[in-house]
């Protein structure tokens, strides 16, 4: 691995790590956040979107969070998502889901992205 891609990749841990922290992480005994927290954070990713003022630590949250579970869920062969997938297109399905599907805002946050993905994503 190069040294530039070395120090991208520590530079990405630590914004991701400062804006978990700045975000108000839950316990470390039960899942960090949950369908109403996610649902909070994509409103600034739908806030940025629309070029309106948002909170840039939940912008991220958002974003850094859903590609999180996405890239895991491909390597793993879960979802089958196109090969010119964007991760927008990632992004407004999951945000879509997250507002149609308010019986699962009180699920841990990484089962309703999962929920997510895979209805979206299946594999025939």
């Amino acid at each position: 691995m190069s040294h530039k891609t070395q120090t991208a990749k520590r530079a990405l841990s630590v914004v991701l790590v400062a804006g978990l922290g700045s975000a108000g992480i839950g316990n470390a005994w039960g899942y960090f956040y949950n369908g109403a927290d996610l649902l909070d954070f994509q409103r600034h990713y739908q806030q940025f979107r629309a070029d309106e003022p948002y909170d840039t630590s939940k912008f991220f949250t958002y974003t850094g969070y859903v590609l999180g579970v996405f890239d895991r869920l491909e390597s793993r062969k879960k979802i089958c998502a196109p090969s010119d997938v964007r991760g927008r297109d990632i992004l407004d399905d999951v945000s879509q889901y997250l507002e149609n599907a308010s019986e699962s805002w009180s699920e841990p946050a990484s089962d309703v992205v999962t929920d997510a993905l895979k209805k979206t994503y299946a594999c025939q």
